[in-house]
């Protein structure tokens, strides 16, 4: 709804006609979007614009000018934005490699209920990539992950639960839930 409003104050501004509008190709698609995150600041239009960046889909890639426009929507709070920061960190894309950065991305996202992010999480703390290695703190995000069904955090989980006694199994399952708690209040109230 908001898209073809915003589209038609574009080609009112630029003196651009609504039919030439839609049939714009990639190069006019790129720069509407890039005028939609700048002007509006909507999160979404510049995950979008990053993702663009990211691929390369109809531009070069560039993974600076992806990390400018995945920082612009994470710092607004979207999830997904903060784990492609992680992303990003994790592998040096456009940003220098750094997995303390990383981890704190993921936990942004994750703490906003991002399953991706979640799982990476789970696998920092496993790894100790970043952060102190911790096999519960592991199985809680990996439970976290789990419980919204992703099959391949199941299986980390069971894996990790295997090196935990039963105490800590139990004292991670009432942290796990305490936080899916939280983060189920979080998105309730936003």
């Amino acid at each position: 709804m908001i898209r073809p409003v915003l589209t038609s104050l574009i080609c009112l501004m630029t003196g651009v006609s609504a039919v030439a509008a839609e049939t714009t190709t990639n190069a006019r698609e790129l720069a509407e979007t890039q005028l939609l995150a700048k002007w509006v600041g909507l999160p979404e239009e510049q995950f979008k614009l990053a993702n663009i960046y990211y691929l390369g889909n109809g531009v070069p890639r560039d993974y600076t000018e992806a990390a400018k426009w995945f920082r612009l929507a994470a710092d607004q709070g979207l999830a997904k934005s903060q784990h492609m920061m992680g992303v990003l960190y994790d592998r040096g894309e456009g940003v220098p490699a750094d997995a303390v950065k990383a981890v704190a991305w993921y936990r942004q996202a994750g703490e906003r209920g991002y399953v991706p992010a979640q799982f990476e999480l789970g696998n920092k703390y496993a790894s100790g990539e970043g952060i102190p290695q911790n096999y519960a703190e592991a199985y809680v995000w990996f439970s976290l992950a789990a419980a919204s069904g992703h099959a391949m955090a199941r299986k980390e989980r069971d894996r990790f639960a295997r090196k935990l006694s039963n105490e800590a199994i139990i004292a991670a399952q009432r942290s796990a839930a305490q936080l899916f708690e939280k983060i189920q209040q979080d998105q309730t109230k936003g």
